[in-house]
Parts: structure tokens; sequence; C-alpha cells
């Protein structure tokens, strides 16, 4: 397989899961059809339009391979069916959407670092545009369903993904870009899902006392 035809697959693979994980936020959220599939589209393909307006890799990705767009309508579908046969009140939808989240921030944080890269772009960059390609998407659905974007509340999310971006601009320097973007990937995945399993969060601000 050669390196564009993976940079595609794993692209349409992150747009699915993100997709996946805009849908039950819709349902978690109990919208409609058509909220849905809203943000099924902004949570799958905001980060990396954003990115690429910010670079200038213009016209936007999707817009220019139809086949992004083509995966977020089936997989919306099928995920509206399917989210009717979970039953509520038992967390399974959550567990699901955090580990939809968890692959689709690993794989487009660290796809977004190397297109960034590949544009003659230096790393520093690399690491900003990568990590706003794995986390605007979810930011977006969290204000849409009108709930604290994850980023905000002290999980460990972009954290996780500008460690696993640091850790791909480094070691592609000693192997291969595929076996660097594959291990990059895998450093993020695992460290979100460990937080997530741990209960580790980042500290957060507290207010200043009255008290002198």
């Amino acid at each position: 397989m050669s390196f564009e035809l993976l940079f595609q697959s794993l692209t349409i693979f992150a747009t699915i899961t993100l997709a996946i994980s805009g849908v039950l936020q819709a349902a978690r959220s109990e919208m409609d059809f058509f909220g849905a599939l809203v943000l099924a589209c902004v949570c799958a393909l905001g980060g990396g339009s954003l990115r690429d307006l910010l670079i200038g890799a213009t016209p936007v990705f999707w817009t220019k391979d139809l086949s992004y767009l083509a995966a977020i309508l089936p997989t919306t579908l099928i995920m509206i069916i399917a989210v009717h046969y979970i039953p509520p009140g038992k967390g399974i939808r959550l567990k699901i959407l955090d580990i939809a989240d968890a692959i689709g921030l690993a794989l487009f944080a660290i796809l977004g670092a190397a297109k960034t890269l590949q544009l003659g772009f230096d790393e520093p960059v690399a690491v900003v545009m990568g990590a706003i390609t794995g986390i605007a998407g979810g930011m977006i659905r969290d204000i849409l369903s009108q709930t604290v974007p994850i980023v905000m509340r002290g999980e460990v999310y972009a954290s996780a993904a500008i460690i696993g971006i640091i850790s791909y601009t480094l070691i592609r320097m000693v192997t291969t870009e595929t076996v660097a973007i594959l291990i990059g990937m895998a450093i993020i995945i695992v460290i979100r899902l460990v937080a997530l399993e741990w209960g580790l969060n980042l500290p957060k601000l507290k207010p200043p006392s009255d008290k002198y």
C-alpha cells in the first residue's frame, strides 16, 4: 500500500469515527435526525477544514474528495438506527462515544501534523495544526450540543494529542513516516483511554481567595 493510499484510508477512518461520536452526542442531547447529521459533519470535518484554512491548503480537503462526505452519510444513517438498540441509562453510549472520539482524535491529530509537515512547515507549526485538527471538530460538536467542550473540562485530551504529535515528529527522524504515524496514533489512543479508565484529569485553576 502506497503512503498516499494509507493516508487517505486513515483519514476516511478518522472521519467515520468522529461521525459516530457526533451521532452519539446528538442522541445523548435528544436531537432529531437532522441534528445528528449536522453534528456528524461538523465533528468529522471541522478540525481538518480549520487546519486547511490556516495553512492555506485550499480548497479544504473534503471539497476536493467527496469520499469523505460519502463516508459520513451512511455512517450517520447506520448509527441513527443502531442507537435505538443501545439501552440508555447504562453508560454504553458514553463509552462508545469516548472510544470513537479517542480514535478520531488520534488519527486526525497525527494526520493533521503529517500534512502540515508535507507542505513544508516546521515541526512546532505541525504540533499546533495537528492539535487543532484533532480537537476542533469535537469542540464544535460539544458547543452545538450545549455541552462544555472536553478540552475545557480538565480532561487529558488535548494534552494527549500534543504528546502523541511531538512523539510522532521525533520518531519520524529515526524510522519511516508510516511507522511514525502509527506509533503516534497509538500513543494518543492509549493515553486518552487510560486517562478515562483511571479518571485522570489535569489540575484545575482555583479562584483567588479573598483571604490574605
